[in-house]
């Protein structure tokens, strides 16, 4: 079976990509004939972007159609393909279909400190890799909505949404290898998996039930199954199963708050929520999870 992958950006596809190479799979990257045509024409990826959107709207889609011509016809005559793609879950239908998500800042850190992309992707500091990649999947999101009417981050679209903030890449390949086998055995068709050390804990959470979940502009916020998430994190789970409320509208408390749970079952955040996500741009949709 093939597995179609696609993610934030920096979310470390590639690297997965890497692991599930050396088990056996063959790795087609469509990002990585997006990035050599932008190094061809002596451009930054952000800009061949943007003029490839430019000339998506004077009807001009030779680029897309290359990249999805190819993406499919590689779907439908060969098997054991992982897709390292943006809408290859799309072209290969008949695939298992893997979303990986990854906190923004921490996505920020692996691109501006990845030395492989430096010739098409450099940045003169962190915080402006930031503000690249989200604008870079805003241009991305409104192109797809253009030209093939898809919201690329509706995670319905996807059987399995997975995240990569606190995981290694051997970690997300064996968790999506083992997922990949229980969706073929028809255990279930769509499934959420965050990191336990990525969920925030406050003072209003139920502490029993199932583990629900909302999130603001990327970072998680539990709802319930506060006793479910601890026994996660004391077992030493890199991934626990979600639910998502998208109707749960989560408080942002203190610092203290989060820092008294993080103290009582050894978790380091990478960072701690504050009044300015409400400022983040947020693209991905978990609605209908």
């Amino acid at each position: 079976m093939n597995i179609t992958i696609t993610g934030n950006l920096g979310s470390g596809k590639s690297s997965i990509g890497k692991v599930l190479k050396e088990k056996g799979y063959e790795i087609v990257s469509t990002g990585n004939i997006f990035r050599e045509l932008a190094m061809e024409k002596g451009l930054s990826v952000e800009e061949f972007n943007k003029q490839v959107n430019e000339a998506t709207r004077r009807g001009d889609r030779s680029v897309d159609q290359m990249i999805d011509d190819t993406t499919a016809r590689i779907g439908r005559e060969r098997d054991n393909i992982m897709f390292d793609s943006r809408l290859a879950w799309n072209f290969v239908p008949d695939s298992f279909k893997v979303f990986v998500i990854t906190d923004i800042d921490e996505a920020s850190r692996r691109v501006f400190n990845d030395s492989v992309r430096a010739n098409s992707e450099s940045y003169e500091s962190q915080e402006a890799c930031k503000k690249a990649l989200v604008h870079r999947q805003e241009m991305e999101s409104v192109r797809f909505k253009e030209i093939y009417e898809i919201d690329y981050y509706d995670m319905s679209n996807y059987n399995l949404v997975i995240e990569s903030t606190n995981a290694t890449p051997t970690e997300i390949a064996e968790e999506i290898l083992n997922k990949m086998e229980e969706y073929q055995k028809g255990e279930f068709t769509k499934l959420m998996e965050l990191n336990p050390s990525s969920i925030f804990v406050g003072t209003e959470a139920e502490k029993s039930g199932e583990i629900t979940v909302n999130e603001l502009n990327g970072t998680w916020f539990i709802k319930s199954g506060v006793e479910k998430l601890a026994q996660a994190i004391t077992e030493g789970r890199k991934f626990v199963a979600v639910k998502v409320d998208a109707a749960y509208q989560p408080s942002i408390e203190e610092k203290s708050v989060y820092e008294m749970f993080a103290k009582e079952h050894g978790i380091n955040y990478l960072k701690y929520p504050t009044e300015s996500l409400r400022e983040e741009k947020g693209f991905m949709n978990f609605s209908k999870m």
